[in-house]
Formats: C-alpha cells, structure tokens, sequence
C-alpha cells in the first residue's frame, strides 16, 4: 500500500477494515468526497466511472473517467475522488 501512514501490520489492518472510517460513492446519493478528507484505499462495489487526484506532486497526481470495474481496489494517497456511475467505498486515512 502506497502511504506514509503504513507503519505495521496492525495499521494496514486498521485500514483495511475501515477503523478510520469511510465515504460511500453511490450514483443516486453522494457522488463526491467532502473536501479536507485524504482516502488510503477505494473499493470498487459496482462498476464505476471514477475522478480522482492524489496527493502527491510526483509522479501523475489525477486520474479522469477512470472504468473501475467491480471487486477491483486501488491503492494510494488520495484527497478527492468523485464518481459518475456506479458505487464505490474510500476508506479514511487516520
């Protein structure tokens, strides 16, 4: 997992398990994230159309109308994410 928040085993778990808390994307309910959250990990629930920035000023630091299929998870450090269709779960970083 691509954080600097990953210090042990117990904290992936953490994380993971959604002990930060969560956003839920749902296209007939909130399709963005509020502003001032950072997300560890997104959770593809339904096939979805994704926007999403990063954190980062390296590398690549967003993503537009990315086709997130269902199951699929992405990994990272992100500040905004915001969908289109589908249904995804971001989970909070602490």
């Amino acid at each position: 997992m691509a954080t600097k928040q990953l210090y042990s085993a117990n904290h992936y778990h953490r994380l993971s398990f959604g002990d930060f808390g969560f956003r839920l994307l749902d296209e007939d309910a909130t399709t963005s994230t509020p502003s001032g959250e950072s997300f560890c990990t997104i959770h593809c629930l339904k096939d979805a159309v994704i926007t999403m920035t990063s954190n980062h000023t390296v590398g690549d630091s967003s993503i537009t109308s990315l086709d997130f299929k269902e199951g699929h998870i992405l990994y990272g450090d992100f500040h905004t994410v915001s969908i289109t269709s589908g249904i995804v779960i971001c989970y909070l970083h602490r």
